[in-house]
């Protein structure tokens, strides 16, 4: 029977063709936005993933680096750390790689950020930085900096190399691992230096800053604390302002919802024209078979036989279609990812496993579905009726 099949679909090559090409647009469309989904996922996933247990509280009008008061951070901490369902605190130091760069902001993806953790940070990290090529920051470190893979390739930097970073030299000692979160564009460097970079910004009638200086500060609440009421409280601070991680994970997630109703519409659309082509495509091939029907059912064919053979047909005219426009697909999106690869801006698509095989089974079915009712019809010809037709 799948011979036979076969022998049909060459015997109409070019209708076959043309439907065949029908569907593998369609799912060209659909694996292409489907990866996108994928891809935007995987993002959304592990960034959030980075503020598990932890609320993080950016100074605001710089109040907590501007050095008025010499004792500004630490008197932030101290408060931070009476509240209920706090467990540690650890200052950051985040700045802009750049305040000033056409090459930056050229580039697609998250913003280059300079960071200084002190060592206790990396307990809480949830393996955010894990470092691919070359090694990790270590104590007694000068001038040494960790860079995210999107900013190596940006910046054509790699192990050995030497970036500018505020006028500073510093000298590249380990890459990290991409990761589709805000570190793949990075660069991690000892926080005291960091905090001398914080130095630089402020404006040299300000008196000098203490000791302890942050930008930031990472606040590790305990299991099950109210991240929503502490967030809350940190905000009424002077100088901090700090939201609910589950909050904005939320938001984020009611984003992509959105985002991923809208781009599957617009594919199954695509998809939906390929049925008709496929619906017209059985129709026809029923009314040039009729007396092949009927010569079949004469010598002994049942219904069951012809129904099965043109849902056959009309699945492998979906698997073809949907096997070609997955191979288009990946060629395309492997093209665009390894160029935006290339010039560290942001890899938009990935085909996954799950992806591939539901595009190809979804056109598949929705083929079969298609040819349901030319097929059908065929079962229920009748012989005699279709014996005497000049088809």
């Amino acid at each position: 029977m799948v011979i036979g099949v076969l022998r049909n679909l060459r015997a109409r090559a070019g209708r076959s063709i043309l439907t065949i090409a029908g569907i593998a647009i369609g799912i060209l469309a659909l694996v292409v936005v489907g990866s996108l989904a994928e891809r935007l996922g995987t993002i959304v996933t592990r960034s959030t993933g980075l503020n598990n247990g932890a609320i993080f509280a950016l100074a605001t009008r710089g109040d907590l680096i501007s050095g008025e008061q010499s004792d500004r951070v630490n008197a932030a901490v101290a408060k931070i750390r009476s509240f209920s369902g706090v467990h540690a605190i650890v200052p950051e130091v985040i700045l802009p790689y750049s305040f000033a760069s056409s090459r930056e902001s050229a580039r697609f993806g998250p913003p280059s950020l300079i960071f200084g953790f002190p060592p206790e940070a990396r307990r809480y990290s949830n393996g955010a930085i894990n470092v691919a090529r070359g090694r990790d920051l270590r104590a007694g470190d000068d001038r040494a900096a960790v860079i995210g893979a999107d900013f190596a390739a940006s910046a054509h930097a790699n192990l050995g190399s030497t970036i500018s970073l505020y006028g500073n030299s510093f000298h590249v000692v380990g890459v990290i691992d991409k990761s589709f979160t805000i570190f793949d564009a990075a660069i991690v460097v000892p926080f005291a230096q960091a905090q001398e970079l914080m130095r630089q910004i402020v404006p040299p009638s300000t008196r000098a800053l203490p000791h302890a200086s942050a930008s930031a500060l990472m606040v590790i609440v305990e299991p099950h604390a109210d991240t929503a009421l502490i967030a809350k409280r940190i905000s009424f601070i002077a100088g901090l302002q700090a939201r609910d991680p589950a909050e904005v994970a939320g938001n984020i997630r009611s984003t992509t919802q959105i985002f991923d109703a809208i781009i599957f519409g617009a594919a199954l659309i695509a998809l939906l024209v390929g049925a008709f082509s496929i619906v017209n495509t059985m129709t026809i091939a029923v009314t040039e078979r009729t007396r092949e029907i009927g010569i079949r059912k004469a010598i002994g064919a049942r219904d069951d036989d012809i129904l099965r053979e043109f849902l056959i047909e009309a699945g492998a005219i979906g698997l073809l279609g949907g096997l070609v426009g997955l191979g288009a697909a990946a060629l395309v999106v492997g093209y665009v990812d390894s160029h935006n690869a290339a010039s560290g801006n942001l890899e938009l698509f990935a085909i996954t496993l799950r992806l591939a095989l539901g595009s190809v089974g979804f056109a598949v079915v929705l083929s079969v579905v298609a040819g349901l009712i030319p097929a059908i019809r065929a079962a229920r010809l009748d012989p005699t009726e279709a014996l005497r037709r000049n088809a």
